[in-house]
């Protein structure tokens, strides 16, 4: 049973996308440790595109042509999941996880299965971590980082609609270029910001290594004053352990799954199954927990697809509309109406006595603001 996951695993996003990788990888090597799935082995193909859509094509068509995948457990980068979506639906390929990008989960007959919280969602939980640090949104006066690519012009948007709707200020949002090594014009303008403007919240858009690149200018600017709240990819364990204390002591990044050093069913088993594919220690980021769960959710899905008699593309999609259990990584998942969203997320920080991710406050919390508006103009 052939099983493929795309994304970058070599390139500027490596940072962040390749624990997802690894946690799918973990959970099979312990699928197949068990005897596999209906008593075959599960075969798992990461393809790396290194963040180009070109090579993304090619692997694409390498794993459904030549490979003859089931499913993707995962797939990374925002303009390679809109270039892929016309041909996931032609193929009826199910795809778990996030699509990087509402355009994939928003569009007609998707194949795509979300259990991360989309960038409206995580916009919502920023609101909400924001609120609660300055008195009240309409006290926030924010200004926006992000990678140059569609997912975060995607999140700046979002972010300016969930500030703006709370009655606070959205200014504006310096764009950094993937790959960049120093932000030096960007920090000039955010200082111009808080200086003429008032900014006093950065939202930041990027993986572990720009987001980096982002704080280290922050400190070599002398901008450690002022909170700042990431997407996912911001919330890695060596966002904290690399990047600089004067300013990551006031940083979180937002996620939808538990590590395994919280209180979770399945934190031991991810951890065994973390050694066993050679990732010992990786059980401890959130990005990891995702691929796990994706893992996960596959073998419940492919278990009741061939209850109908066979196990084929067709048949996951129809088994995917359904409930399935989390082992308390995230929320139960309820794809049988609605596949666009995660049912939770929270803003997390590195907790130094683990070494591993926490939540700031419950999912309960941020998730009674998720305002369920997606697929907003964003120009």
């Amino acid at each position: 049973i052939k099983v493929g996951w795309m994304g970058d695993l070599t390139g500027p996003t490596a940072s962040s996308q390749a624990f997802n990788s690894h946690g799918t990888e973990a959970y099979i090597a312990c699928l197949n440790e068990r005897g596999g799935l209906l008593g075959r082995e599960v075969v798992y193909l990461p393809e790396d595109d290194m963040f180009s859509p070109e090579a993304a094509a090619v692997n694409f068509t390498k794993l459904t042509e030549d490979d003859k995948i089931l499913a993707l457990l995962g797939q990374g980068n925002s303009a390679t999941s809109t270039q892929m979506q016309p041909d996931t639906t032609r193929l009826s390929l199910p795809v778990i996880g996030p699509g990087q990008t509402i355009d994939v989960q928003l569009a007609e007959d998707s194949t795509w299965f979300n259990n991360l919280a989309h960038y409206g969602d995580q916009a919502d939980i920023a609101a909400g971590q924001i609120a609660g640090d300055v008195g009240g949104l309409e006290n926030a006066v924010v200004m926006g980082i992000s990678l140059e690519v569609p997912s975060g012009t995607e999140f700046a948007a979002y972010v300016e609609q969930s500030v703006t709707d709370g009655g606070g200020t959205y200014v504006d949002t310096l764009f950094v270029a993937p790959g960049a090594t120093e932000v030096t014009a960007q920090m000039i303008s955010l200082q111009t910001a808080i200086d003429e403007q008032g900014v006093n919240y950065v939202t930041l858009h990027g993986s572990p290594g720009s987001s980096l690149v982002v704080l280290q200018g922050m400190s070599d600017a002398g901008i450690t004053e002022i909170p700042v709240i990431g997407i996912h990819g911001v919330a890695s364990n060596s966002v904290w352990t690399e990047g600089p204390a004067d300013v990551t002591d006031q940083v979180f990044g937002m996620h939808s799954f538990l590590s395994a050093n919280n209180d979770s069913e399945a934190s031991a088993e991810m951890a065994r199954c973390a050694e066993l594919a050679g990732y010992a220690g990786e059980e401890l980021t959130n990005n990891f927990a995702h691929g796990y769960l994706n893992g996960y959710i596959f073998e419940q899905a492919a278990l009741r697809a061939a209850e109908t008699g066979e196990l084929s593309r067709e048949s996951l999609l129809a088994a995917l509309r359904g409930q399935f259990d989390t082992l308390g990584i995230t929320c139960p998942i309820d794809w049988t109406n609605d596949q666009r969203h995660s049912p939770c997320g929270a803003a997390f920080s590195l907790d130094p006595a683990s070494g591993g991710m926490v939540a700031a406050t419950e999912f309960s919390f941020y998730v009674g603001q998720f305002d369920r508006e997606y697929g907003i103009d964003i120009g």
